[in-house]
């Protein structure tokens, strides 16, 4: 019974006692491009009603929070990031989807409470990730003529749309065609694209070549959240021109006349 007692006079002490922190981390956490990423951070008994935050920033008392629980909401998402409060074992959870290179930096996972809050240093780490589509990095057509550029994906995205796309930016390049799961080909004047999921691979043909055709293109796969794409070169050369060489050189013109027409001389 004593030891019960002294257990709950510790949990109702801590949130006022100084010293090191009730939160705790990892130190540094390492996820892939495109990946989601998972950090946990333990908190010690007391501060199960208090509310648990995310932040980005070299120094935790002004950087910018991402995502906070509540007591009364204990899970909370923010377009990418979300955190789980689990109040039984003292820990809560951030969870980022889609990573980018750009979400590396200084992080800190908090307690909030009156006064100055909690908060533990993490360090996280994107690696470049690996896409599940590969395409040829440059291609060649000819002027009036067809060019097929075939692209290549992982198993598990048969059944995701597939498309093709101009301009420098894949993200904000216009799509000219794509197929969807119920149709694996699809025409828009003069590109077409076919899926071939038994083989994993989808071929976008152009025709009637034109040189203002020449510039950057992206072979896509559609997913929720932000799309596979890899950049594809195309040049167009010209066309060899039309027909032969036409001789116009004079000849002589031969008159043909009747006998029963001649001339009497």
């Amino acid at each position: 019974m004593r030891g019960r007692a002294e257990w709950l006079l510790w949990a109702l002490l801590l949130p006022f006692l100084e010293g090191s922190s009730p939160v705790t981390g990892p130190k540094a956490v390492r996820g892939q491009e495109r990946g989601s990423l998972a950090v946990q951070c333990r908190y010690t008994p007391g501060w199960e009603s208090h509310g648990k935050w995310w932040c980005r920033g070299a120094d935790w008392g002004s950087c910018k929070i991402l995502v906070q629980t509540t007591a009364s909401e204990p899970e909370v998402k923010r377009d990418r990031v979300s955190i789980r409060d689990d109040r039984e074992n003292r820990t809560f959870t951030v969870t980022t989807e889609e990573l980018r290179l750009d979400d590396a930096g200084v992080y800190w996972c908090g307690i909030a409470r009156v006064g100055t809050d909690h908060a533990e240093q993490v360090s996280v780490t994107v690696d470049p990730g690996s896409s599940p589509v590969t395409g040829p990095k440059a291609v060649r057509g000819q002027e009036r003529g067809s060019l097929a550029v075939q692209c290549r994906y992982t198993p598990g995205w048969e059944s995701h749309g597939k498309w093709w796309c101009r301009g420098a930016d894949w993200g904000s390049c216009k799509i000219l065609v794509q197929t969807t799961a119920s149709e694996p080909e699809v025409k828009r004047d003069r590109v077409s694209i076919r899926d071939d999921r038994e083989n994993r691979t989808f071929t976008v043909t152009t025709e009637e070549l034109r040189l203002d055709d020449a510039g950057v293109y992206w072979c896509g796969i559609a997913r929720v959240g932000t799309d596979h794409a890899e950049q594809v070169s195309v040049t167009v050369d010209p066309g060899k021109s039309l027909g032969g060489r036409l001789d116009c050189k004079a000849q002589p013109i031969h008159r043909l006349v009747h006998p029963d027409t001649a001339p009497e001389t």
